[in-house]
């Protein structure tokens, strides 16, 4: 017995393929079985002898290894169809691959099994180094690879999330806060000038609902759409602020709009602020490290939004200036600019502002911010009136449509001073509403900044968040006397079509934004971010 267990001990070695076969049970699947079988179930049933022993299994048939084969193929479940990428996406891939193979180090031979004292130690060396070879770094790729990696990224579809909700809800609460306030501040030269109190009303309202569907159209458009036709945009404002100069319309002293018929005006400087915007961002998001050199950064930068400045100012449109000039040096701070060269830039570009603010009509409204109860009649009008109503509404204001100012005192009462007269009739509690909710949209938007995945996407976030929340603080500052006077309009409050539409449409490109940002595993205002920072202070106290 000892001899016929070692004989079948010899059968079962790794080398002797026959002795396995023998020694090994067949391991196969209850459904292979049955399908060698032919009989359809999965086990195999006992019977009864004649003499009412159990009998023992039937014998099986010999099958080919290509029947199982076919049983093999006819289980399978088939796989799901898979979207295939661009040819040009797999070249490209398969070369970085190619690369990656040939810097990896080759496969080192089998060594020799060791025995001894030392033998585990030499073993756990060589698991270390191995494991250390598996987890090198791969070969860095050129920059070439890396342009073209990230061409093919911004090509590739994606899936989009949700929306920013709460962006949405702020911007929609401003928006109805502004129809309303539209109505009040307008109806009284409304019913003086055409006989109906509600027409500049109706006029908002047509521009509104175009403003919502230019946001529902930019909303479901991939952003990184709009890269490829930044270039083109940039050329026609540019040329649609040259066309302004020739055949624009002057009224308050400044020649910014083009005007079709007697309905219809459009204001070319609104519309540069949102093309601008997009293609400095996809100009920063190209230039990449480049941006910090001085050659490359800084003097093509200085180039090209000085030609803007310069084609709005000739426009008389101060404020407006300030904003496209606040913006895009936010823009160009956020993608990495030499501090240095954007410190002395903007020394420069402060004192061409400075230049220009002491010329004709600028250079009073300088004295009168000095000043602001000196020639309240003249040059000081606007802004003495705006005084008059915000200290008239106190707390709790004179209530909704209430306001005097409005009546003929304040020019411009639903334009730029449409602030004073929301001080005015809804008072302190009025105005601080307005300002949180500019707090909380430009809260929303940097933190989109923060948190979109590719750098064109988050300096677009950027410059739409500064350019809406420095005009709004512009506006609020003029109508306070915090700055000197300068016309623009509130975002989303103020009457204005193309002011309206144009920032309407800038928050569907933010709001498309927010569909692919990647959100943090413990964001800066949960629950359990507070908790550790609370219990990482009573440790540090402790």
């Amino acid at each position: 017995m000892p001899d016929e267990r070692q004989r079948q001990a010899r059968q079962a070695r790794p080398g002797n393929q026959e002795g396995r076969r023998k020694a090994l049970p067949h391991l196969r699947s209850p459904a292979l079985e049955a399908l060698a079988r032919g009989d359809g179930s999965g086990q195999g049933q006992s019977e009864r002898g004649k003499k009412g022993k159990p009998a023992g299994r039937s014998p099986r048939k010999p099958v080919s290894s290509q029947a199982y084969l076919a049983a093999e193929e006819q289980l399978k479940v088939p796989s799901l169809a898979r979207k295939r990428l661009p040819a040009r996406a797999v070249r490209l891939l398969d070369g970085v691959l190619d690369r990656v193979e040939q810097a990896a180090p080759a496969p080192a031979p089998a060594r020799p099994q060791r025995s001894g004292l030392t033998a585990g130690w030499r073993r756990r060396l060589l698991a270390e180094e191995e494991s250390a070879t598996a987890t090198a770094t791969p070969p860095e790729l050129s920059e070439e690879e890396q342009r073209r990696l990230e061409e093919l990224e911004m090509r590739l579809p994606r899936v989009a999330g949700k929306i920013d909700h709460w962006l949405l809800i702020v911007v929609l609460a401003l928006l109805c806060f502004g129809l309303v306030m539209v109505y009040s501040a307008s109806s009284f030269i409304s019913a003086s000038l055409y006989g109906d109190a509600s027409y500049i009303f109706q006029r908002e309202l047509l521009w509104a609902v175009l403003g919502v569907i230019a946001m529902l159209v930019t909303m479901h458009i991939d952003y990184r759409l709009w890269r490829r036709f930044s270039l083109i945009g940039m050329l026609l404002a540019l040329a649609l602020l040259v066309l302004v100069l020739k055949f624009g319309t002057s009224a308050y002293g400044a020649t910014r709009w083009l005007t079709f018929g007697s309905f219809i005006s459009f204001q070319p400087s609104e519309l540069v602020k949102l093309v601008l915007a997009l293609y400095i961002a996809d100009w920063l998001a190209r230039k990449g490290k480049q941006v910090r050199t001085f050659l490359y950064g800084l003097a093509p930068f200085v180039i090209l939004v000085g030609v803007v400045l310069g084609l709005v100012l000739l426009e008389k449109d101060m404020g407006t200036a300030v904003i496209i000039a606040v913006a895009a040096t936010a823009m160009f701070f956020s993608a990495g600019a030499n501090i240095a060269q954007l410190l002395l830039a903007l020394a420069c570009g402060g004192l061409v502002f400075l230049t220009q603010a002491f010329r004709g009509y600028r250079y009073f409204r300088l004295l009168g911010f000095l000043n602001p109860f000196r020639d309240v009649t003249g040059i000081n009008l606007q802004l003495y009136q705006s005084l008059l109503a915000l200290g008239s509404g106190g707390w709790f204001g004179l209530g909704l449509g209430a306001s005097r100012q409005k009546t003929g005192y304040l020019p411009l009462p639903y334009i730029d001073s449409i602030f004073a007269i929301i001080g005015e009739e809804l008072g302190f509690i009025g105005c601080v509403t307005v300002m949180l909710l500019f707090l909380w949209l430009a809260f929303r938007g940097f933190r989109l900044a923060r948190r979109t995945p590719d750098l064109y996407g988050s300096l677009l976030a950027t410059g739409i968040t500064t350019w809406l929340v420095v005009q709004a603080m512009i506006n609020i500052g003029s109508s306070t006397a915090s700055i000197p006077y300068t016309g623009v309009p509130l975002p989303f409050i103020s009457f204005g079509g193309s002011s309206l539409v144009v920032s309407m449409a800038a928050v569907g490109v933010l709001l498309n934004i927010s569909r692919y940002v990647q959100e943090p595993d413990d964001p800066l205002f949960s629950r359990r971010t507070l908790e550790l920072r609370l219990k990482r202070s009573r440790q540090r106290a402790s």
